[in-house]
């Protein structure tokens, strides 16, 4: 629902943080982006292809990494962007994170530490 000012209502804002959040690429992909700093699509994407493979990006196939940049480019970024978790610069092809809403800090936080602990 959009309030008068164009703004969502907070509980919109919280469904949209938490269904952003609930995909582990996309929780994977926020940590990358912080960690490197910004960061190309094309990097992106590849870091992407080489967690869904289990791989490095170094050994993945180009069709592996163009897979992965249209999940990216028509998937997750649309719900990263949607919830104001990154911004991407289509010009440039370039995602970049600012400061993150608690919300997203504290749900960030909590499943790297769960999916830490569940990690053999």
């Amino acid at each position: 629902m959009i309030g008068g000012g164009g703004e969502l209502c907070a509980s919109d804002r919280i469904d949209e943080i938490l269904r952003s959040l609930g995909d582990a690429r996309r929780r994977r992909l926020i940590s990358y982006v912080r960690e490197q700093g910004p960061t190309s699509r094309t990097d992106a994407a590849r870091q992407l292809a080489a967690w869904k493979n289990d791989t490095s990006p170094a050994t993945l196939s180009d069709e592996a990494v163009e897979r992965a940049e249209i999940a990216l480019h028509h998937k997750h970024l649309p719900a990263l962007e949607d919830a104001r978790l990154v911004e991407y610069d289509s010009r440039s092809e370039t995602l970049l994170v600012r400061d993150l809403p608690e919300l997203a800090e504290r749900c960030l936080e909590c499943c790297g530490l769960a999916e830490r602990s569940a990690s053999p």
